[in-house]
């Protein structure tokens, strides 16, 4: 029979919530992990978790729907997510912002110390009407920079569509009275 560690099992999953620390919110963190697959294996020696079959996790605001997700630990301390679907899906509600960012590639990977999202294959990321598409698509959560590219083997190109901002109101006319001195 394999022994599950409990506490192994509450370190790979408790830095999910870490995902991006820079655009999430705050809260997040603070909410339990729930967590569905069709089977798990944790292997200890390893430091290592995988979740597979319909994986669903949900922290807060959180969300991240995928054939399978592991998780890789370091020294005790969270290192690489990789997440696959057809596709996979991730979303999250960004700190002082109303729409969800929504993300989907056929993979993904988060690497913690350099706090970078990458998306590979099939790369989307959409929040509210602004879209940014490509074969490979990364977020450097820590500098908040994005970067995407396309596959050398592939004639696509990177597409983005991004919605005017908010019109300044019109100046309002000064009411009679008194003029300003010139």
């Amino acid at each position: 029979m394999y022994r599950i560690n409990s506490w192994l099992v509450g370190c790979c999953c408790l830095p999910l919530l870490s995902l991006s620390p820079a655009m999430a919110l705050q809260s997040d963190r603070d909410q339990p992990i729930h967590l569905q697959a069709d089977r798990v294996e944790i292997n200890e020696k390893q430091a290592t978790s995988v979740y597979q079959g319909n994986v669903h996790l949900q922290q807060g605001s959180l969300k991240i729907d995928a054939d399978e997700v592991t998780v890789q630990m370091k020294q005790g301390r969270l290192d690489v997510i990789i997440i696959k679907g057809k596709p996979a899906l991730l979303e999250q509600m960004p700190e002082k912002q109303d729409t969800p960012v929504r993300s989907r590639a056929d993979y993904m990977e988060y690497f913690a110390d350099e706090e970078r999202l990458l998306l590979k294959s099939n790369a989307e990321v959409v929040q509210g009407q602004n879209l940014f598409r490509g074969d490979h698509i990364e977020y450097d959560t820590r500098n908040s920079m994005v970067r995407a590219h396309k596959d050398p083997s592939s004639d696509s190109r990177v597409h983005a569509v991004i919605q005017p901002g908010e019109k300044p109101l019109p100046a309002t006319p000064l009411p009679d009275g008194p003029k300003p001195i010139p």
